[in-house]
Parts: C-alpha cells; structure tokens; sequence
C-alpha cells in the first residue's frame, strides 16, 4: 500500500442537515481532536510522500475553535492542506489566518442561492453567513495571482432546479472561482440513499477511489476506518492514539477488508463497499453513464458545454477511465 492522502475529521459535528447526508439523521456528539492527537498523526505521516491532507469528514471545520493551530501544525510540517466546507464560519478573519499558513485549497459545498430552498434542504438559514464569507474568500482568492484554489461544488439532483441552480451561481462566482457540478452523493448505508434503484452490487473487484490502497481516513475520536463514508464507522481499522500508520494500513483485519474490496475472497453480503457507486463495475463508464447521465437534465437546460465537462464526481470519472482505464483509480477529494 502507498498512502498518498490523508483525510482528518478536525471535529465531529457538522451545524447542518444536509436531507441527503446521514448527519441528518444521527447525532456522533460534538469531540474536537486533540493537538496532541494531531502531533501523533503528524508524526506518522513524516517520510511518506503524503500529495494532500484533507480537512473534511461528516464535519464543518469552520466552527472548530483550535482549527487555525491545526492547520498551522500541519504546515509546518510541510503538508499540503485541503479544506472542505460549507462556508458557515469562515469569516474574514478565519480566512486570513488560513491563507497565511499557506492553504492551497478550499473546496465549498454550495447548493443553492435561494434562502428558502437552502433552509429546507440544509435545516439552517445559513446562508445569509456563507455568502459574504464567499464572497471574501473568492476576492483574495483572485488577489492571490492564482496560487489559491478556490472551488465550489454544486450538489443536486441533476434536474431543472439543480441547473437553476447553477445558472445562478455561476452568475456570481464563475468568473472568480471553479464552479463545479456535483451530483447527489449516495452513502454506502441502509438509510443513506438518495436514488432508490441504486444496484446492489453481487461482485467487488476494487475501489474507484483507492480507499483500500491510497487513503487513510482518521475520525475526531482517533479511529482510522476504511473509508470516507462509513458515518457509522463500522469498519474501525484501530486508533491512531495506541497503533502507528503501518500497523493499521498491515493488520490483518486491513488485509481482508482489502481482499474484499478487490474481490479476491467473498464479502459479506452487507459489506459496506456492495451499495457504493465507487465501487468498480466490469464496464464503469458504462455504468455511471447508464445510472446518472441518463437521467441527467444540466445538458439540455444549460447546452453540454456548460454541464458535463464540470461534472466534478461522474463526467471527471468518466474522462479519467477513457485515459487510464480501470486499474490505477481516481481521487474523489
């Protein structure tokens, strides 16, 4: 396994709830992570040729009161950082302070630009707060000559409503930021699906993402689990307060969970990875093509050019399997 990225929780509770998330429908409690236990992951990524840390999970790192010394830690540890947000508490202050510690990138979740609809679909009035934060981070995103990355995800249904939506978003940010489209995610959980004819996949034969074999993700609470989607945390690889990174990534229970993952011995019939898109299907693109772009409205509403070329998870997906095919994986991050 070469561990290449690295996602930390820096808190465990998100202020939003999201319809199509599963913090809408449970509660992990509020638990910072500790410095120290930063200091002990930080320690463990010395010598590995880590290419980003991503600060994201089921979380808003925004509202982490220490997450400026987090960052600054990892910075100084020469970590290249990612952060993941929903722009709630990422005010102008915060903004600065991450932006001197040399953040490359901010990924925004944005749906929409309609207070009424982001109060029904996210259970806040939140975005009265995100955008002037937005507005700020994309004005010195385009002060800073380009060596900020600044991109908003547009999360929707992939229907009339998402591409109004986007209409109106690029209206006022493509010019100073990535816009992105990004269909409704879908949970590798009972409870968590957003499309009801999702396939239940009866044969494993690998991770889109590289989940099993690239990435290590590690909660608030310590648990490194497999993956990203596991709300729940079900499948718990050990704590990074009582295990180093090479016995985690080498332990037994790694080694099956990878075996079945990769196909190679039978998984259970409710292992986590047989109800995940990113699982890999024989014909993929075939797949996604079949499963999302088939019932996806953005070309005709807004004309191709302005819709599946920015298709962040599926279109990306799709142009990556033509040039590499199956075998190597694509980032989600």
């Amino acid at each position: 396994m070469t561990l290449k990225y690295v996602q930390i929780e820096p808190i465990s509770r998100c202020n939003q709830r999201c319809f199509f998330c599963p913090v809408s429908t449970g509660d992990r409690g509020k638990e910072p992570l500790p410095q120290a236990r930063l200091e002990r992951i930080i320690a463990q990524l010395k010598g590995r040729n880590i290419e980003m840390v991503a600060i994201s999970g089921f979380t808003e790192p925004s509202h982490d009161p220490d997450l400026v010394v987090k960052i600054e830690a990892l910075r100084a540890a020469g970590l290249a950082v990612h952060i993941f947000t929903n722009g709630s508490n990422l005010r102008p202050a915060l903004v600065d302070r991450l932006l001197a510690l040399g953040v490359e990138r901010f990924v925004v979740n944005l749906s929409t630009l309609d207070e009424q609809e982001y109060e029904q679909t996210r259970g806040t009035k939140d975005l009265k707060r995100v955008r002037p934060n937005l507005d700020y981070l994309v004005r010195q995103s385009a002060a800073d000559g380009g060596s900020l990355a600044v991109e908003i995800v547009v999360i929707g249904q992939l229907d009339s409503r998402h591409a109004n939506n986007l209409r109106a978003i690029n209206a006022a940010y493509s010019a100073q930021a990535t816009v992105s489209i990004m269909p409704m995610s879908e949970f590798a959980a009972e409870g968590y699906a957003v499309y009801p004819d999702r396939p239940h996949l009866d044969r494993l034969q690998g991770c889109l993402w590289q989940r099993d074999t690239e990435w290590l993700h590690i909660n608030a609470d310590g648990n490194a689990i497999l993956c990203c989607r596991d709300y729940d945390a079900k499948y718990v690889l050990g704590n990074v307060d009582e295990h180093g990174f090479d016995e985690l990534l080498d332990a037994p229970r790694m080694q099956q969970w990878r075996r079945w993952v990769e196909g190679s011995e039978e998984a259970p019939a409710d292992f986590i990875c047989r109800d995940c898109l990113g699982a890999l299907r024989p014909d993929h693109q075939g797949f996604l093509k079949a499963f999302y772009c088939n019932r996806c409205e953005l070309p005709q509403a807004l004309g191709p050019e302005n819709a599946c070329p920015h298709c962040r998870d599926v279109g990306h997906t799709i142009d990556y399997l033509n040039e590499y095919g199956p075998t190597q994986g694509a980032t989600e991050a």
